[in-house]
């Protein structure tokens, strides 16, 4: 069932590009803002996440195992409905194309504008590292648009891929509006939380998929960077792997305006993350062949 529901979800993303414009999450924020200060001292820190994600993560819960007493293909195709909203919110290879597109072109703004999109921040410097840092996005978004979703929707379907959209939602509406608080820093950390396992795995995915050696050695050398520090890590372990599976820490950096050596870097970056999305298919179709799984 988990896997069909995730090539059905997959195939449809493809099938309807334009469905990203559902997966709108910015009530969130709103909500926050409006149900936290009549929550008083509970509105505050790790119980206001808990109460704000909590009952709509359980509310996923229910409206699905209602729909199972009904009838299983019910409690499939909400499964489905819902892993589909929970990814993205826009699929990735869509906007890495816009940017690829416009350094091929030679757009300088539109390439800027781009990368902003992707990065959610603006990055000053030469186009070579714009590219770099559209690359590592690459390897960070892949996880948290596509892998964290799918590993959770796994361990507790359907309701384990709401609990992660709906936890990246409002870390990234408090992240948007600057707040600094014990809430803010709550939400950061309940994402660095369900991001620790699934980013692992990940670089994991792109060691086996790319150069293995040279993966882990990156990866290794660059745990010092991190200690103490649960979201960074996460963070770090993804870029570090990634770019180590694509030999990208050793080479020299690419001369300016070397536009088909940068396109060349972000279509590697590409290809990585889809090699191991095959992988994690695979070996989800194993363990269900095995039991393992449902």
């Amino acid at each position: 069932m988990v896997l069909i529901a995730i090539l059905f979800a997959l195939g449809a993303e493809r099938l309807f590009p334009t469905l990203y414009t559902l997966r709108r999450f910015d009530w969130l924020g709103g909500l926050s803002g409006w149900l936290r200060p009549r929550l008083g001292a509970l509105g505050k820190g790790t119980s206001g996440v808990v109460l704000i994600v909590g009952p709509l993560v359980l509310l996923t819960g229910l409206v699905w195992f209602l729909l199972l007493q009904i009838s299983w293909l019910l409690g499939f195709a909400f499964s489905v409905a819902v892993l589909l909203l929970c990814l993205g919110p826009r699929y990735l290879d869509d906007q890495v194309d816009l940017y690829i597109q416009a350094r091929e072109s030679g757009d300088a703004e539109a390439a800027h504008q781009a990368a902003t999109d992707l990065l959610h921040a603006q990055v000053s410097g030469p186009s070579f590292q714009l590219t770099r840092a559209v690359t590592e996005s690459i390897l960070v978004q892949a996880n948290e648009r596509l892998f964290a979703v799918l590993f959770w929707f796994a361990v507790l379907p359907p309701f384990g891929a709401a609990l992660y959209r709906l936890s990246l939602a409002l870390r990234q509406a408090t992240t948007k509006s600057q707040e600094k608080s014990e809430f803010s820093q709550a939400t950061v950390t309940l994402q660095a939380i369900l991001d620790w396992v699934p980013a692992r795995l990940v670089a994991l995915g792109y060691a086996t998929t790319g150069s293995f050696i040279d993966a882990l050695s990156h990866w290794r050398s660059s745990k010092a960077n991190w200690t103490g520090k649960w979201d960074v890590a996460n963070t770090g372990t993804l870029v570090s792997s990634g770019l180590g599976a694509l030999r990208l820490h050793e080479e020299a950096t690419p001369a300016p305006e070397d536009i088909q050596a940068e396109i060349h870097e972000i279509k590697s970056a590409q290809a990585l993350v889809w090699r191991t999305l095959v992988m994690w298919i695979v070996i989800i179709a194993l363990m269900v062949l095995v039991g393992w799984t449902y």
